[in-house]
């Protein structure tokens, strides 16, 4: 039998618990579960590579497991092809929602029918969900990740069809009996296109969740799990200085020891000072996740407000702005809506140097010019 291969920290997608270190999944959304077992459809949000699919992923496998549900999680994000074109997306939909189940191992009496139900485009999701609902011997609990991923009129339609199925369902009309809807923001706040209003007509929402960051006893444990596999520790000073780099951001929390532990193979105690220097190899490196937050920068809205925070300046005050700050915390860049900061000390480092270096193409003197004599730099 092959021995079992070393768990370490994941900084690239789903967790698994075979391969990676990690915390309990689904305690850290304990709503989540009160709301399934009321039958309510809510929205759980929260920025990229947060462990939304993960918590979402165990949560349907427990609830599976239990004997009376049939909870499945699929993506929505290859629907994102589609665009406007609402059959293709349902199209694509039902086949992500198939190559789920299947994946599942589910007997076959809990399988959804195959082929689909005919339905003309436009009502052809809610029919799928209505026959696989009356078909199966369980309740359906469905968690939609990446809802982001549907766009313009695709959203509109899916989000239509889930509603006309939720609201039948008094009347004895089989559906889901709640339904998760995963993404970056919440649903209602989407717009279909630049300038539109937000879908707030989306009203059979009962709540919208968003995934908190780890706290600092949380990244405690997570290191813990590497010291108890390894016998390798995270001094105090170590795990202080991480919460307080991060602020508990959950990739930034694994990238930090998977560079400590893999990439600059530290084989004694780790110290705050092996932090300090992860930190900025993972800085000068642009690793994956830092690099698509400086993508972000070239968003208009996004610059609208992080510009502002960083010079210390007046932001704009027009009625979008809020709606700007709102999509700029859904994204994880600042902490809250009101006092404007950034998320934590490493993403404003990376923010500054990017923004520190937009600036610098445009002073055209010799930098030598700006020094006195006697060495002293111009003010």
């Amino acid at each position: 039998m092959r021995p079992p291969r070393a768990r370490y920290f994941n900084t690239t997608g789903p967790c698994d618990p075979r391969r990676h270190y990690m915390l309990p999944p689904t305690p850290r959304i304990p709503q989540a579960r009160v709301l399934i077992d009321m039958d309510r459809y809510f929205v759980l949000h929260a920025p990229r590579q947060t462990g939304k699919t993960t918590a979402l992923g165990t949560l349907a496998s427990e609830l599976t497991a239990e004997g009376d549900t049939a909870a499945l999680l699929f993506s929505c994000e290859r629907a994102k092809a589609a665009g406007d074109d609402y059959a293709a997306a349902e199209s694509l939909l039902l086949d992500s929602l198939r190559e789920a189940a299947t994946r599942s191992g589910w007997p076959d009496e809990l399988l959804p029918p195959d082929p689909w139900p005919q339905a003309p485009p436009g009502a052809r999701f809610g029919a799928a969900l209505r026959e696989w609902c009356r078909r199966c011997p369980r309740r359906v609990v469905l968690f939609f990740d990446e809802i982001d991923g549907l766009q313009g009129t695709s959203i509109i339609s899916v989000l239509s069809q889930l509603r006309d199925g939720h609201n039948a369902r008094p009347e004895g009309h089989p559906f889901p009996a709640s339904v998760v809807l995963c993404g970056l923001r919440d649903v209602r706040n989407h717009k279909v296109a630049s300038g539109d209003d937000p879908i707030r007509w989306f009203n059979i929402i009962a709540e919208s969740l968003r995934l908190g960051d780890f706290t600092a006893d949380q990244i405690a444990d997570l290191y813990g799990r590497h010291t108890e596999a390894t016998g390798q520790e995270f001094t105090k000073d170590a795990v202080d200085r991480v919460f307080e780099l991060t602020q508990g951001q959950p990739w930034l929390v694994n990238a930090l020891a998977h560079e400590i532990t893999f990439k600059m193979e530290v084989t004694g105690t780790i110290t705050a000072g092996q932090v300090e220097e992860a930190k900025e190899r993972l800085i000068r490196a642009r690793a994956t996740h830092l690099d698509a937050l400086v993508t972000r920068l070239h968003e208009p809205r996004v610059e609208r407000v992080i510009e502002p925070i960083v010079a210390g300046t007046w932001p704009g005050t027009d009625t979008s702005f809020d709606d700007d700050v709102s999509y700029v915390h859904d994204l994880g860049l600042i902490r809250g809506t009101r006092d404007l900061e950034i998320a934590n000390p490493i993403y404003r480092e990376v923010l500054l140097r990017v923004l520190g270096d937009r600036t610098e193409r445009f002073v055209k003197a010799d930098p030598h010019s700006f020094v006195l004599p006697d060495t002293v730099l111009r003010g």
